[in-house]
């Protein structure tokens, strides 16, 4: 049963991120992919001087024309934003997907080793704590993973730190959560709450700074998902997937500022 996703994120020209990665990776699992983009951006951000262009005023007035002419959508997921006032557009559309019976996944987006992005502040994590309590499925990375939970101590992305996190994002109320970024010895991937339970997703790791690895993740999960494969084997097949991207990256040469070379895996979705 294929869906219609409705995916909110920006744009990226260059760098496989965000809508740039999850518009193949939905198509090529058979589903449709309503892209909305928040922002268009020459390179992704951690790519020095890119340009960019908000579109925060374009994102309700596009979503208010779906519902005009009927569109129904079977999920709604939600990357990087990037402004406080897309943050409240993608609230409004995800309050009233919510209300219709709509699948809400939501990666925050706004994180990584151990603090805010740099073009974030407190009043745009704020924000954001309204947007992930309408989550169906919680799709962080540890360092979000952390700062939703509310724990202040410093923490290592061990499997022991990995608990802890998803027990209090459990006791807030979380049913559903995918935390990326966890390491085991030679081992990374990703602690999973489902159905009260904990488990793990494990492939080889890489010590490498891996740009748009987290937003393929969440898009080939999800991709399974919605195809009615079990959750817990979806976050695996989503992990073995970045991690043959990511070999096959390294093993080419290519400058990894421009993303993993997802084209060579799509036909594995």
């Amino acid at each position: 049963m294929n869906k219609r996703i409705l995916t909110v994120q920006d744009f990226s020209s260059i760098g496989r991120c965000s809508l740039t990665s999850a518009i193949p990776v939905l198509f090529a699992a058979g589903h449709e992919a309503v892209a909305l983009p928040t922002a268009l951006y020459s390179t992704q951000t951690a790519i020095p001087d890119f340009t960019f262009k908000d579109l925060s005023d374009f994102i309700l007035p596009a979503y208010n024309h779906f519902k005009k002419l009927g569109i129904k959508f079977d999920c709604l997921y939600t990357g990087f934003l990037g402004t406080i006032s897309a943050v409240d557009s993608a609230i409004e559309i995800a309050s009233d997907l919510k209300s219709k019976g709509t699948l809400i996944a939501i990666d925050p987006a706004m994180a990584d080793n151990g603090s805010l992005y740099a073009v974030f502040d407190n009043e745009y994590y704020k924000k954001m704590l309204s947007l992930v309590k309408l989550a169906d499925i919680l799709m962080p990375n540890f360092t979000e993973g952390k700062m939703l939970s509310g724990i202040k101590e410093d923490l290592l992305p061990t499997k022991e730190s990995a608990v802890s996190i998803l027990k209090n994002l459990k006791k807030q109320g979380f049913e559903k959560v995918v935390l990326s970024g966890i390491s085991d010895k030679d081992k990374c991937g990703t602690a999973t709450l489902y159905n009260g339970e904990i488990t793990f997703q494990f492939n080889k790791r890489f010590d490498l700074n891996i740009h748009g690895a987290g937003d393929v993740l969440s898009g080939v999960f999800l991709a399974t998902l919605l195809k009615g494969e079990d959750f817990c084997a979806s976050v695996q097949k989503a992990v073995d997937f970045v991690h043959d991207c990511i070999d096959v990256t390294v093993k080419e040469g290519h400058n990894l500022k421009y993303g993993l070379v997802i084209e060579r895996f799509l036909s594995y979705l």
